[in-house]
């Protein structure tokens, strides 16, 4: 049997055999656990095994789980195939693909030159009128009467005029046979003169009424068609925008006037270094998507425009034989042939993106994260888009972000 030495002040050491137990006992009675014997005691026991056990466990698969997603290997998992492909190098097809609308090469809102009440609209929508062809009639209000009064008047002074001259014509001769005297003669002859001066002051004045009367009305400054009526009989009109290129109507415009018909494309900065005056291009237009119209490069912006960060230039290309059904304002697709450009570095458009401002693509980084790097750009043709610096070939690109991306597509 063993025996038992005291240790401490609440322990026992109990030696039993070559074992040695350590047993503390409560300061007091009321700090005690109560003592499970038996089957209880076994039964406690279980329990607070099962509980360790289960915990374990927890602990264990939460573990799996974090080295799972976060461990070292997990990268080296991920198949990339569907999000990335391999900058290339090659040469872009022979076209530039920009868009446009179809627009008149001549247009102007026509307007009075003074300002009134119309009277008549002689011409309707679509129709063809040539230079100098009267398309409407301003009000002429007082206008005739004013017309007739100086024509009255004129014929009165011409009347008085020939009058004088006969008389002076007299006295011309009974002169010349010494009859009259010199100042009787020169008396008529300033009369006369003066009668002529009147004549000449009142033809004048009609001249300017009749000009007047030709304000009033509004004539075709070119042959053309016209393409919009901005005015009816009955309203008032100005001349302020007088042969205005506007778009719109404002209350000084009566018709728009339009004369041949063009192509003006947006071309980016990045294209235009291959665009060449003559240079053939093919056209669609969304209204008859199944055919194609030629055209060519008639003119090249010398000044680029600037919208949204994105730079172009307006090319203007003139039609071939373009048939009537074509018609303003049309959108159309133009495809300007240019040749295959020197090889360079291509990915595919979609994989272009921007960062602060810069254009860019996003490289495959640590950890497999998609890392932005800047480039310059070259033209586009199709889905390709060259690239002039900061990639090489062979280089993967992302095309798609990833389900783990930290960025997000601009």
């Amino acid at each position: 049997m063993g025996r038992n030495l005291p240790f401490g002040r609440d322990n026992v050491v109990n030696f039993c055999g070559p074992m040695v137990r350590i047993e503390q006992r409560p300061s007091s009675p009321a700090l005690a656990e109560p003592v499970l014997n038996g089957p209880s005691a076994r039964l406690h026991r279980g329990r607070r095994r099962h509980l360790g056990v289960v915990a374990l466990l927890v602990v264990l698969l939460s573990s799996a789980g974090l080295l799972w997603r976060f461990g070292p290997w997990r990268n080296r998992d991920r198949d990339l195939s569907a999000y990335t492909v391999q900058a290339s190098r090659g040469s872009l097809s022979g076209v530039i693909t920009a868009s446009g609308e179809l627009q008149a090469i001549r247009r102007v809102n026509v307007s009075p030159r003074k300002q009134g009440l119309l009277k008549q609209l002689l011409v309707d929508e679509g129709e063809e009128v040539t230079e100098g062809q009267v398309l409407a009639v301003m009000d002429r209000g007082d206008f005739q009467d004013r017309l007739d009064e100086q024509k009255a008047l004129l014929r009165q002074a011409e009347a008085e005029y020939r009058a004088k001259k006969d008389d002076y014509n007299r006295r011309r001769n009974l002169y010349k046979q010494g009859v009259v005297s010199a100042d009787n003669y020169n008396t008529f002859r300033n009369e006369m003169i003066s009668k002529n001066e009147k004549v000449i002051a009142s033809q004048e004045r009609v001249q300017q009424l009749l000009q007047e009367g030709r304000q009033l009305e509004i004539r075709a400054p070119f042959s053309g068609k016209i393409t919009a009526r901005f005015a009816e009989p009955g309203a008032f009109v100005t001349p302020t925008t007088t042969a205005s290129t506007n778009a719109g109507a404002t209350s000084s415009s009566v018709v728009e006037l339009s004369q041949g018909l063009e192509v003006v494309a947006r071309v980016p900065e990045s294209d235009i270094g291959r665009i060449r005056l003559g240079q053939n291009a093919d056209l669609r237009v969304d209204a008859y998507p199944d055919e194609r119209f030629k055209a060519k490069v008639d003119e090249i912006a010398p000044r680029a425009e600037k919208q949204d960060n994105v730079t172009t230039f307006e090319v203007k290309l003139k039609l071939l034989n373009a048939p009537p059904r074509l018609l303003i304002g049309m959108t159309a697709d133009i495809d300007f042939q240019t040749g295959r450009s020197q090889p360079k570095t291509l990915v595919p458009t979609v994989a272009i993106v921007t960062e602060n401002g810069q254009p860019g693509v996003l490289l495959v980084g640590e950890k497999q994260q998609p890392t932005f790097q800047a480039v310059d750009l070259g033209s586009s043709s199709g889905d390709q888009t060259a690239i002039l610096n900061g990639l090489e070939p062979g280089s993967p690109v992302f095309i798609d972000l990833p389900p783990w991306s930290n960025k997000q597509r601009n």
